[in-house]
């Protein structure tokens, strides 16, 4: 692709010099001047050298359980339908590499529409070379399966967890990096770490009022939404190596925020009344003003890797853990893109995934299997969760796993082919008398992806 870049480029830099600064008839073409165009068009292609361009393009099938089921594998299913193609990502991306610089530009296009998924810019100091920052619309530095492309991932999305506290996967903001060189003993060492605005970056089709990234509707807003006067640091340190047919990695990472509360309304105890019935209790009003002060949001991660290569073919086994307190409303526990304009309410939660990746042998095929869970309130189970009369928990505190089952093939190093079966299961609520209306049982809400990915 760089090539043709730089072939077409030449070609018009040429027909730009003879239809431009061609010599009129009567002046004599001296070396001079073609040392000078020449020199002039060695320099603009220089700078294309600099320039990469590559991208892709995910197209699916997809097989619900159900009608209309809601998901984290692309978005809702409509009401009508459990089967859909569709195109999950259409990306180009251009990388340009300075001498102590790097622009990054991203641009996703589906039938859902069109918009810019990062913009950055990196510097690293030239006395320092370790040592660097970069600002602009980015990944959150948090996490390996965050920052892990979408066109090397093993399984169709990021897990529930990842796209219900950090949707979209990038915000808005600046930090450092330290990335310590080859000849330096830290070498594997690396340290992302800076402050955003915190609500991330909307996408058209795919996010909801909710914050979640599990919609077709249209939100109202789409880019960068910031709302509110705080700013969330959030850092990354991990460690990652290779020994021989060996690579190994560890990682922790933080993130420290918060939500801005629309009222005086915040419930952040859960307390059990004289029946055994647990509830949300309020926080103190009466000596504490809670509205237009934010409510906190803090992430710890743990991240581990291995891969070894043998006989059999490459094996990998990784995941991340993760706990904290989140920030919601009383019907979702997601990261909100707008203002919230109603109570508060402080849930603690955890969240894992885990994957086994075996390649066979040398050969092009891969299986994978990925477990995972997201429990938004580990202060209820489901049998705390009872209908709207008895209390007030609902389905956003309801505990959520799901096993992928997957096989992806590698017809050469531009398309891939990925099929994968996840099963969904969600916690029974109630008692057996009065459960959640919907999570009396299992949704029937399991997904086939079908997928072709096609890159350049």
């Amino acid at each position: 692709m760089n090539k043709i870049c730089l072939l077409i480029s030449s070609i018009l830099l040429l027909n730009s010099i003879q239809a431009q600064d061609k010599p009129a008839a009567t002046e004599p073409l001296t070396n001079d001047s073609l040392t000078k165009e020449v020199n002039a068009l060695k320099k603009e292609i220089s700078l294309l050298k600099n320039l990469k361009i590559g991208g892709w393009i995910q197209t699916q099938f997809q097989l619900a359980d159900s009608n209309g089921v809601a998901n984290f594998d692309g978005g809702n299913f409509s009401p009508g339908s459990d089967k859909r193609f569709t195109i999950r990502r259409g990306r180009i991306k251009f990388t340009y590499n300075g001498k102590n610089t790097q622009y990054v530009i991203q641009i996703n296009g589906t039938e859902r529409g069109l918009n810019l998924t990062e913009i950055y810019g990196i510097y690293m100091l030239p006395k320092y070379k370790a040592l660097g920052f970069s600002t602009g619309i980015m990944n959150r530095p948090f996490g390996f399966e965050i920052d892990q492309s979408s066109v090397v991932r093993e399984s169709p999305e990021r897990s529930r967890y990842s796209q219900i506290l950090m949707p979209n996967e990038r915000d808005m903001g600046a930090k450092i990096i330290f990335v310590p060189l080859k000849d330096s003993p830290l070498y594997g060492l690396r340290l992302d770490a800076g402050f955003f605005n915190g609500q991330g970056v909307a996408v058209p089709g795919t996010t909801t009022a909710g914050g979640s990234a599990a919609g077709t509707t249209n939100y109202p807003v789409v880019g960068v939404n910031e709302f509110d006067f705080g700013k969330d640091f959030i850092g990354r340190l991990c460690f990652y190596k290779d020994v021989k047919d060996i690579r190994f990695g560890i990682g922790a990472s933080h993130y420290n925020g918060g939500v801005l509360n629309a009222n005086n309304h915040v419930y952040e105890k859960i307390e059990v009344d004289t029946g055994g019935i647990k509830h949300w209790k309020t926080n103190d009003t009466a000596s504490t003003i809670f509205k237009g002060k934010l409510s906190k949001r803090v992430y710890t991660g743990f991240e581990a890797f291995f891969s070894i290569k043998s006989v059999i073919g490459t094996t990998t086994i990784r995941g991340e853990y993760i706990i904290g307190t989140q920030p919601g409303s009383a019907g979702s526990s997601a990261s909100p893109f707008l203002a919230p304009t109603g109570a508060t309410y402080l849930r603690s939660f955890d969240g894992m995934y885990a994957y086994f990746i075996q390649r066979i042998g040398k050969t092009k095929h891969e299986l994978v299997v990925k477990y995972e869970w997201y429990d938004p309130n580990t202060k209820v189970i489901g049998t705390d969760i009872l209908d709207p009369t008895k209390n007030s928990f609902t389905a956003a505190d309801v505990k959520f796993t799901q096993l992928g089952l997957g096989y992806n093939y590698y017809f050469d190093e531009h398309t891939k082919l990925m099929v994968n079966y996840n099963i969904i299961t969600n916690e029974v609520t109630g008692d057996g008398k009065t459960a959640l209306n919907g999570f009396q049982k299992d949704i029937k809400d399991n997904i086939l992806t079908i997928r072709v990915q096609y890159r350049f």
